[in-house]
């Protein structure tokens, strides 16, 4: 898996407790090993609770609030899977805010599982083109990456990569 656009960059990952531990610590190990600076940014200040599938799994320390979160301050997005959290996200305004604010920027975005229901609250971003239920592959819609499979692939990652070398050659030209 090429994970080398990722080195010395800052990638916030978006949760709310509920968020799945499988495929949030292989997230972590994936970035840790590309050399990327993952920061949590969650809706619950201090500590926020993973899901780990038949119940509360470890807490984790966040290291910024949704409500004081700038999409500015990272080089990507990344919302884990875990249908918890992200019906606890779909009624957080900040979290809108934020998910708005790097789709309009085309900073890249990688939405996993359940979060692809996310795109549905930004008008902006309802007519984009998502992984559905029959798509295995992740699906690439400009800076917006979305992977509907299981939590342990890290499909979605690979494809992010992708989308983030784009986007610094781009800029480098501009």
């Amino acid at each position: 898996m090429e994970l080398s656009n990722f080195s010395e960059k800052t990638i916030a990952i978006m949760v709310a407790s509920g968020f799945d531990e499988t495929g949030f610590i292989a997230i972590q190990r994936a970035m840790m090993s590309a050399g990327a600076k993952l920061r949590i940014v969650s809706r619950e200040a201090g500590l926020t609770n993973a899901w780990n599938g038949t119940g509360w799994g470890m807490s984790y320390p966040a290291d910024s609030t949704l409500s004081t979160a700038l999409a500015i301050d990272y080089d990507a997005l990344i919302v884990p899977a875990g249908n918890r959290h992200v019906e606890s996200l779909k009624n957080e305004v900040h979290a809108k805010r934020v998910l708005r604010a790097f789709l309009r920027e085309d900073m890249p975005v990688l939405l996993q599982g359940d979060a692809v229901a996310l795109l549905s609250l930004i008008d902006e971003a309802a007519e984009r083109t998502k992984a559905g239920a029959d798509v295995s592959a992740p699906v690439i819609d400009r800076n917006l990456v979305t992977v509907s499979a299981g939590s342990e692939q890290l499909d979605g990652l690979s494809a992010l990569s992708g989308v983030m070398a784009i986007a610094e050659a781009e800029s480098r030209a501009a």
